[in-house]
């Protein structure tokens, strides 16, 4: 047992025979081996156990915690292979007739001596708090959700990311539409980092003119022949707007305005897991330079549509098709 499995099974063990809040019914708290990994990078913080996760003897599995264990299984991972789990109040909070109710501040400031215990036994490289409650034991500034989810802040020389509770996302419209591509996106990084075999691919959806911008990949290689957005793989510690610049200027001798994030989407190939983010782009008057030999084509929303493209690329492009045929065609389709 290395010295932090050590130390948090001694802190665990005290957080177990813990009832200072008279506040908690029964003070009901999880198994010690609904912790995931003592030996992990990442610590995940949540505000408090819910009724459902407890019952099931494991964290995040009532209807919000199974938001995040759906967006990271497609990387071919559980939240117990990437995290330490824990919460900022130990305890489930249980209201009436067996209901969840808020955890209360009171209780996280009693708590906050053992979830300052574990960070110190874990020393995390990354803590991804979970909900207002357990952003604010950890951030000594404002929190702020749903303007602050997927904020980014340098806490004792560690990075802490918060996230907005998955049982109140649906809740917010401004974040309810991406808030599953932020998960995807999230955990594929910290995969990435973690050294999972995860590969983060960019891409780059172009229009101009009613028409969308596509090369061809060369034959011999994985997926040789097909169409697809331009764009390339994230190198280590390269944020994904860089990724996508240089890839485009290195493939098509284009510097790219990157804009919005359009999906995010995980896939599973044969002889590799792939994470892709599509960005919508725009580039200048320059002329696009095929500079690797490859084919490069202005097609419209229906003939992208014909195209071999990779499997991973299909909801993109439906959805590009399906906004055309409700616009009707264009004067350049129709010419």
């Amino acid at each position: 047992m290395s010295p932090a499995t050590d130390a948090l099974a001694r802190i665990l063990a005290r957080v177990g025979r813990c009832t200072a809040c008279p506040t908690m019914r029964g003070w009901i708290k999880f198994p010690r081996a609904a912790s995931g990994r003592r030996e992990a990078r990442f610590m995940l913080v949540g505000e408090a156990p819910g009724g459902a996760s407890i019952r099931n003897r494991r964290q995040w599995t009532g209807t919000g915690g199974m938001l995040l264990r759906r967006a990271i299984r497609p990387l071919g991972l559980d939240l117990e292979d990437l995290f330490y789990l824990t919460n900022a109040v130990k305890c489930w909070p249980a209201g009436r007739r067996g209901a969840n109710r808020s955890p209360l501040r009171s209780e996280a400031i009693r708590c906050a001596p053992f979830l300052a215990e574990e960070v110190a036994a874990l020393d995390p490289e990354v803590i991804v708090a979970v909900g207002a409650l357990a952003a604010r034991a950890l951030v000594r500034e404002p929190i702020r959700l749903p303007a602050d989810h997927g904020r980014r802040f340098r806490v004792d020389g560690r990075e802490l990311i918060v996230l907005l509770h998955p049982a109140n996302a649906s809740r917010h419209p401004s974040v309810w539409p991406t808030y599953r591509a932020s998960l995807v996106a999230l955990f594929a990084e910290l995969a990435a980092r973690a050294d999972f075999p995860v590969v983060e691919v960019t891409a780059a959806v172009i229009g101009r003119g009613g028409r969308y911008l596509v090369t061809r990949r060369a034959a011999g290689g994985h997926l040789g022949g097909v169409w697809e957005f331009p764009g390339g793989k994230r190198h280590s510690g390269e944020s994904l707007e860089a990724c996508l610049a240089r890839e485009l200027e290195e493939e098509l001798g284009v510097r790219p305005a990157v804009g919005e994030r359009l999906s995010v989407v995980p896939w599973t190939y044969p002889d590799r897991r792939v994470v892709l983010h599509f960005y919508r782009c725009k580039i200048s008057g320059r002329a696009v330079e095929a500079r690797e030999g490859q084919a490069v084509r202005w097609v419209t929303p229906r003939q992208l549509a014909r195209l071999p493209m990779p499997p991973a690329d299909a909801a993109l492009v439906a959805a590009l098709a399906g906004r055309a045929t409700h616009r009707g065609p264009s004067r350049k389709e129709t010419a």
